[in-house]
Order: C-alpha cells, then structure tokens, then sequence
C-alpha cells in the first residue's frame, strides 16, 4: 500500500523546490504505522513501508518546481520476484507537494496518468 496511499498525501516544504538531499519525510499510514521517505545524494532515495514492513530503493529528479520519483517494487514473492517500476511526479509549491501524475513501466514503455492536484500528508522531519 506504500505509494498507493500518496495521493492522499502532503508533503511540507520550506519555500520552494531547492535541494531536498538528506531530507526525510514521513507519512501516518495508522496509529503506530509510519512510513517514511530518505532522499539521498546522487538522485537516489529510499521509501519504507510500514504496512509491508518493506524498504524500497527509488530514485528522484527535481526539474524546476516539479519532483519525479520512480520507484521500483520487488516485495512481493508470490509474484515470482517480478518488479513492478512506478513513477509519481509532484507539483512542489510553497510548504506542499501535489501528486500531479503517476504512471507504470509496462512492456518497457510508461504508461502516464495525470491527476488534479491532490494533497497528501507527508511531512517533512529532517
């Protein structure tokens, strides 16, 4: 459930895009459960799922005002150790981030939905 809950989530920003390195973000799934976000240097960063009790390895571009993460997701076994590569890209405005698009990597080609800006409840703690 880890990025499927983004669309219902919001990310806090101090002013503009700049430089998101090192920064980490959470994101109250329940009572008890949060997941969390690292971005780390050289593009690359890693999600953790509370639910799947998972780590995921993703990486991110910032262009201007908009952040794309592309996340690849091998945590389910049952599956055959198949990975399924997501994309979600983020509007950044002052203090908040809006999932504006998302898409799937399907026989080799993105396949890109846009979305209304939704508002989630990631927050930034570091």
């Amino acid at each position: 459930m880890k990025f499927f809950l983004i669309p219902f989530c919001l990310l806090f920003f101090a002013g503009h895009a700049g430089d998101i390195t090192n920064s980490v973000w959470t994101y109250k799934v329940a009572k008890g459960c949060v997941d969390t976000l690292k971005f780390k240097p050289n593009g690359r960063a890693t999600s953790y799922s509370c639910e799947l009790d998972y780590t995921f390895h993703d990486s991110y571009v910032l262009k201007k005002d908009t952040l794309i993460l592309t996340e690849k997701d091998d945590s389910h076994s049952e599956d055959g150790g198949k990975a399924i590569f997501s994309r979600y890209q983020f509007l950044i405005q002052t203090k908040a981030l809006y999932l504006i698009g998302k898409g799937e990597l399907i026989k080799g080609k993105w396949r890109d939905i846009r979305l209304k800006k939704i508002k989630s409840d990631w927050i930034r703690i570091k």
